[in-house]
């Protein structure tokens, strides 16, 4: 069992401190601090919040990823893509009070962090794969037109704002002081809205920040724990709702600041924190006249890398299907909204995913001339079929989606192409997995090839497939028999039992 501690990154990095660290990873700390201050202040008026708030989650949420991340670059804080999530999902309901609406923020980014603390509890750190890169790619551009849309008219300073100074629309008031613990009120909100949106926000900013931290890591050739960032990414919207912010995670922009700036362990990001938490102190009115075009230009300007144009294309010379799951992500962020979008392209991500498990490739294998070599006749011509043996494999899981059409392929192979089928050999070498309904299916077929005088063999089935064909009939006749064999073993054993 692990010591408490252990759960403390804090407790390691800080007892190995090198005294020569410490001076890049404060240069690093002021240098993103000071970036972060009028980011998080931009962030926060696209979820229609106040600034004070995103000085708020940012300074709380730096100081807790101290002592639980993992990442020695990655900063966290506000971010646009949550915050457009936010914003556009509780701005098109009926909340009655800016009061109100600020405590439903916080208490997505409670929800949120909860749900993180639950899944490193029961360490589903894989979770971060649930959201495809096509859609993620989508939805993030979707993201970026979407906000830009909203900055034109600031930028020209034509949108209202809390004041003005020499005719311009400013940020406005900033309360100067640190933020009073709040417990929001969970029935603010429907319990389903909450939930959808609180798990959105979870996954989105558990992927993206744990792809920057990842990222950064392996530039600096160090290792990240993924369940742990679970852990750091819980505590730190916990904490941030709890003191009046909205949800938080690691941002690009801010962690290659960090990196270029020199940082060299999490001590940077504590240094950016004591920087925020010298201007809600202190500093807060010098920002008060700070025009909102300013703002606007930062936002259009950090969301000009989310539009990623060659990551598209390269999407589009992969698969056209993925392409279009991406572009269908965008239009239905534009349209229906930032969850509704994400959802929608998870979805066609799962439904592809199915389509593909439901038809997986089959293919007949052919003997390549002087070679051991045994390759798809349709994409090597020149590799030749062996009289009487058939040989085919299957790409993919064989499970109930399409064990049926698996055996009746075959079958109709056996049929209509291959009559003088004497030993058919299934190849598992691209099988991962097989569930009941596929050894089901392997009984059927070794039943009805048996009746045809047809001898059935296996090759290339190792460890967890062969122990999912133990306790069946097939156990002696297929798993007994080839073990680790190859094509070539398998029609050599034959060979020998014909002669026998």
């Amino acid at each position: 069992m692990k010591s408490f501690s252990s759960y403390l990154p804090i407790t390691k990095w800080a007892r190995n401190y090198n005294k020569d660290w410490l001076r890049p990873d404060i240069i690093a700390g002021i240098t993103v601090g000071a970036f972060l201050i009028p980011e998080s202040i931009a962030y926060v008026s696209l979820a229609n919040l106040p600034p004070e708030i995103g000085l708020y989650s940012a300074m709380v949420a730096v100081f807790i990823y101290v002592i639980f991340g993992t990442s020695r670059q990655l900063s966290v804080g506000p971010l646009s893509t949550l915050s457009i999530l936010v914003g556009s999902t509780l701005g098109s309901l009926m909340i009655p009070n800016a009061a109100q609406y600020a405590m439903i923020a916080s208490l997505v980014a409670v929800i949120a962090g909860l749900l993180a603390i639950l899944s490193w509890a029961l360490r589903l750190g894989f979770i971060v794969k649930f959201i495809s890169k096509p859609v993620l790619t989508g939805f993030l551009a979707g993201i970026a037109l979407f906000i830009a849309s909203g900055q034109i008219a600031k930028l020209f300073g034509i949108s209202g704002g809390s004041g003005t100074f020499f005719q311009r629309k400013v940020v406005g008031y900033i309360p100067q002081g640190l933020p009073s613990l709040v417990i929001p009120d969970p029935s603010l909100l429907d319990v389903n809205i909450l939930i959808t949106l609180a798990a959105t926000v979870f996954l989105i900013s558990y992927m993206e920040g744990y792809l920057f931290a990842a990222e950064y890591a392996a530039k600096n050739k160090y290792k990240i724990d993924k369940n742990q960032e679970l852990l750091a990414l819980g505590a730190s919207n916990i904490a941030v709702g709890l003191f009046q912010g909205l949800p938080v995670a690691g941002a690009l922009s801010r962690t290659a600041i960090n990196n270029e700036s020199g940082a060299k362990t999490q001590l940077a990001g504590g240094v950016s924190g004591l920087v925020i938490l010298l201007v809600l102190l202190f500093l807060t009115g010098i920002f008060t006249n700070l025009p909102e075009t300013i703002l606007a230009a930062i936002v259009l300007f950090i969301i000009k890398g989310l539009v990623d144009i060659p990551h598209l294309r390269n999407i589009y010379n992969f698969s056209k299907i993925e392409f279009i799951i991406a572009i269908i992500t965008l239009l239905s962020v534009l349209f229906f909204g930032a969850l509704e979008g994400i959802v929608i392209g998870v979805i066609l991500s799962v439904v592809g995913l199915i389509k593909k498990m439901y038809n997986p490739h089959i293919a007949v294998l052919g003997k390549m001339p002087g070679k051991d070599q045994f390759l798809d006749i349709k994409r090597r011509p020149e590799a030749e079929i062996i009289p009487e043996i058939l040989i085919v494999r299957v790409d993919g899981s064989q499970i109930f989606l399409n064990t049926e059409d698996i055996k009746n392929n075959i079958l109709n192979l056996i049929d209509h192409e291959y009559k003088d089928t004497k030993l058919f050999i299934l190849d598992f070498e691209a099988t991962s997995f097989i569930d009941h309904s596929g050894t089901e299916m392997l009984e059927g077929l070794y039943d009805e090839l048996q009746q045809r005088g047809i001898k059935l063999k296996a090759a290339n089935m190792y460890g967890p497939l062969k122990d999912s064909l133990q306790k069946t009939k097939l156990e002696e006749e297929i798993v007994e028999s080839t073990v680790s064999l190859t094509i070539e073993d398998c029609i050599e054993v034959w060979e020998m039992e014909t002669r026998n």
